[in-house]
């Protein structure tokens, strides 16, 4: 029997831009045709049939994107999991099956993941493990995840990357007007440019598992002893270039999280992740840069596990100051505060139209913090992100990358405030961050949890 072509690995991993432009060709040219079979089918039936036969196309269609971009895993695989949060107009089954590309992809098979480890370790396994489970606990778009014992009895999660995805990354990132297609089937506002910018982003800083095992140890540090929010320790020592180590955490993943949560549980977590977010951003002036779904477990305390650090944005103090203004002048209704706040960030020439529509997109996304009340993200809030300027505008409307940063990972946190239905006084939980000098409490301290005093201060570094 003959080998396998070089490129192709027993992950489904075709590394080479020809034979993935030639996966992502077919789906297209697929998708294309079953549209075109439905407008055919649709003339001649009625309005009730027209509209299953729609629905019955796109399911298919995410099914099938859903299991392609699952195989090929790398910047495809991100495309998909961004898709699976901004899909507002799909019908259920069809957000389902996207959604699937959120807790796990097809994993390598143990022979390719023994050799990565071995080649990073330096050595047999048995030399630094003294049990190592062959198969994944969990596959992404760069790696997968192995449940591991060391020799001192430490139990761990051992995240192995994926042999070519580097170059499968690349490959990926050239296909300019085919992922074009992908943003596309997401929502017609998306900007394929902005999408492929932000995931290059991602993907690239994801790549090197040391600089990834360094945030996660300060982000140990910022959380240590709180009593829901937690992060995995890091073995260091065994952390190298495609090979990461760190403590084995336990907890439901966020669709079974989900699927039995009780009401107050689920704003419980909402909140925890508020104070997450919001203080990582305003206390330590850094963001955990990829809030999808994958990246949490929930203890049964209560408590939310963060994982994968791979993509951390830091940000300064000017940036922050301007960040805080724009939002205090957006909450007080203040268009002369926000025109002063958008100079603050580098827009002082700006067109009044251009300050009009921005006006509208940062009044909408922020409406929560806006009103002194009860405020419920619900699917009709989030339903309402498509009639605003969406992020993907931002760029073209010239903004600071950090606001462009900043706005794209709020998207995905307020996305998860939508699943997890949160309720709440939020123009009272963010006067902690745009009222720093009145050292409010946090969400969770507002809910009644009793918090050892150093997550009660507001200051930033404390």
């Amino acid at each position: 029997m003959s080998a396998p072509p070089a490129d192709e690995r027993p992950t489904g991993l075709a590394v080479s831009p020809r034979r993935r432009a030639l996966r992502v060709g077919g789906l297209v040219t697929r998708s294309l045709w079953r549209r075109l079979v439905l407008a055919i089918r649709i003339r001649l039936t009625s309005a009730a049939r027209r509209r299953r036969l729609a629905e019955r196309a796109r399911i298919q269609s995410a099914e099938e994107v859903a299991r392609v971009l699952g195989e090929l895993k790398g910047a495809l695989m991100k495309v998909g999991q961004i898709m699976s949060l901004t899909t507002e107009a799909l019908p259920p089954a069809a957000r389902a099956a996207l959604s699937s590309l959120r807790r796990a992809a097809p994993p390598m098979t143990f022979d390719l993941a023994r050799g990565v480890l071995e080649s990073e370790l330096g050595g047999d396994l048995s030399t630094v493990f003294r049990r190592f489970d062959e198969a994944p606990i969990a596959a992404a778009s760069i790696g997968q995840v192995h449940r591991a014992v060391l020799r001192d009895g430490r139990e761990v999660a051992v995240k192995v990357q994926y042999p070519g995805v580097d170059a499968a990354i690349e490959s990926d990132l050239a296909l300019l007007d085919t992922l074009g297609v992908f943003a596309g089937f997401a929502g017609p506002n998306l900007d394929r440019k902005a999408l492929l910018d932000e995931i290059a982003t991602l993907l690239r800083g994801e790549l090197d598992y040391r600089q990834e095992a360094a945030h996660q140890a300060a982000f140990a540090e910022f959380w240590g002893g709180h009593p829901l929010i937690r992060i995995p320790p890091v073995v260091p020592e065994l952390s190298r270039r495609r090979v990461l180590v760190q403590g084995f955490a336990r907890g439901l993943t966020y669709d079974d999280f989900l699927a039995v949560a009780r009401p107050a549980e689920r704003q419980l977590a909402a909140r925890v992740l508020t104070d997450f977010t919001f203080d990582s951003l305003f206390r330590h002036r850094v963001f955990h840069g990829d809030p999808h779904p994958g990246n949490y477990l929930f203890a049964e305390d209560g408590g939310v596990i963060f994982l994968d650090f791979g993509c951390v944005r830091a940000f300064d103090d000017g940036f922050l100051a301007a960040l805080r203004a724009l939002l205090r002048a957006v909450v007080a209704d203040d268009r002369a505060g926000f025109d002063g706040a958008l100079r603050a960030l580098g827009m002082g020439s700006e067109s009044p139209e251009t300050v009009d529509r921005l006006w509208i997109f940062f009044a909408y996304h922020f409406e929560p913090l806006r009103h002194d009340g009860l405020f419920t993200y619900d699917r009709a809030y989030a339903r309402r992100a498509r009639e605003v300027v969406h992020l993907s505008e931002l760029r073209r409307l010239g903004l600071a990358r950090e606001l462009v940063v900043f706005n794209r990972i709020s998207f995905g946190f307020n996305a998860l405030m939508v699943d997890l239905e949160a309720a709440g006084n939020f123009h009272r939980i963010h006067r902690r961050y745009l009222d720093p000098a009145g050292d409010h409490p946090p969400a969770l301290a507002l809910a009644g949890l009793d918090l050892p005093p150093r997550f009660l201060s507001s200051a930033a570094g404390a």
